[in-house]
């Protein structure tokens, strides 16, 4: 990058002009830090810490004059020009990282090629502080989700999946595509998940074709229960992995790109499993909200 005058990123001087030169070079290299407005927000810091997590044990989100972040998009720019297509033709969050690693006896060993975004985005991250999200979002009860639907999904129910025969709830299901993926739940649902997934891949295109689902639809009981349903068996909520990594049920942790789904959900209204109690954390879990439901026809 020609004309850098000063840091770029967390804690930099952030000039404009600076910001914008840094957010066009990651975009070259298929990071997307948001638009190019010379803005260095939470999405260019978020892109940088993604760029370098394919180089740096410890990313910082910075871009300094003469660090190791200028030098690699440098030589990564470089690189693209002569070996790659323009940025319009490489598919969206598969920039690969490919320089040598330094090690301290000054010898070189190649760096594995990996998806920068996908290292990025399956990161482990702690579990947000209770209060922090679903704000204004309410989880609905078994017993609400009965009385909307006018009765249970069907006549007997048990832990493992079976066919729903509630003809009310029946005329409600469909299988069709979101973005990502296909998937069969509530029509309602679906049509959120698109809205969702849209505006997901326009902010953050390289974490959108890494989104995965692990279930919708699954006609059950709530784990451990003789009577209360899973919002699953309404085809109301969704498991979500990214780039093939699942969050387990009752795990102290989530995953970055998991953390950057949830205020997109939160703000569509459904509520995220990772705001549960701990014991019952379930980070890969988003179902609809008490709100939404009331809506569901």
């Amino acid at each position: 990058m020609t004309g850098l005058f000063g840091s770029v990123g967390l804690g930099g001087n952030n000039r404009a002009s600076d910001v914008l030169k840094v957010q066009e070079a990651l975009k070259d290299q298929g990071v997307s830090a948001g638009p190019l407005d010379g803005i260095c927000g939470r999405r260019t810091i978020a892109a940088i810490e993604r760029f370098q997590a394919g180089f740096l044990h410890r990313p910082d989100g910075r871009v300094d004059l003469n660090g190791p972040t200028r030098r690699r998009l440098d030589h990564a720019h470089a690189r693209s020009a002569q070996r790659s297509p323009p940025p319009s033709q490489r598919p969206i969050g598969q920039a690969r990282i490919s320089m040598p690693v330094h090690r301290a006896d000054g010898t070189e060993t190649p760096a594995p090629r990996l998806p920068a975004a996908a290292a990025y985005w399956r990161q482990d991250t702690p579990l947000p502080a209770p209060g922090t999200v679903n704000r204004g979002v309410l989880s609905p009860s078994s017993a609400e989700q009965v009385a909307r639907f006018g009765g249970m999904p069907s006549s007997r129910m048990s832990q493992k999946d079976g066919p729903i025969t509630n003809p009310t709830l029946l005329a409600m299901i469909a299988t069709e595509d979101v973005g990502p993926f296909r998937a069969t739940g509530l029509r309602m649902a679906l049509a959120s998940l698109r809205s969702i997934f849209a505006e997901v891949r326009r902010e953050l295109p390289d974490l959108h074709p890494l989104i995965e689902t692990a279930g919708m639809k699954v006609n059950r009981l709530q784990r451990g229960s003789t009577t209360k349903v899973s919002n699953h068996a309404w085809g109301s909520a969704i498991d979500l992995k990214i780039a093939g990594k699942l969050v387990p049920f009752g795990a102290p942790n989530s995953i970055r790109g998991i953390d950057a789904l949830v205020p997109y959900f939160n703000r569509a209204g459904w509520y995220w499993g990772g705001g549960y109690r701990r014991a019952r954390a379930d980070a890969m879990h988003f179902e609809c909200g008490s709100e939404m439901l009331r809506m569901a026809r």
